[in-house]
C-alpha cells in the first residue's frame, strides 16, 4: 500500500518503485479516513508535510482521478489469491 512520507522517500528504483495497480474507491469512506488519521497526532503535520490531513485528501484525489471515481486508495498487487 501507500504510505506518504515513506513511499516517496524511497529511491527511485526500478525494482523498488510503488507503481500502483490495483485501486479501491474511497469515495465513501474519506472522512472516516480523516478522522482516523487524527488520532496519530504525532504522525501528522501542517501542509506541505507528506502527511498533513490535506495531502492525504489530496493523493486519494490523484488516485480516485486515475482509476475513475472521486477517492480512491491505490495498491501495488503482487498476488491475487482467490
Amino acid at each position: 500500500m501507500e504510505t506518504l512520507s515513506e513511499t516517496e522517500f524511497a529511491p527511485s528504483l526500478e525494482k523498488s518503485s510503488f507503481r500502483p495497480n490495483y485501486f479501491v474507491d474511497i469515495t465513501e469512506f474519506l472522512s472516516k479516513k480523516l478522522q482516523a488519521m487524527k488520532i496519530y497526532g504525532n504522525e501528522i503535520g501542517n501542509h506541505p508535510f507528506p502527511r498533513s490531513l490535506e495531502n492525504i485528501e489530496n493523493l486519494a484525489m490523484l488516485r480516485g482521478t486515475v482509476a475513475g471515481c472521486k477517492y480512491a486508495e491505490a495498491f501495488m498487487l503482487l498476488r491475487d489469491i482467490q
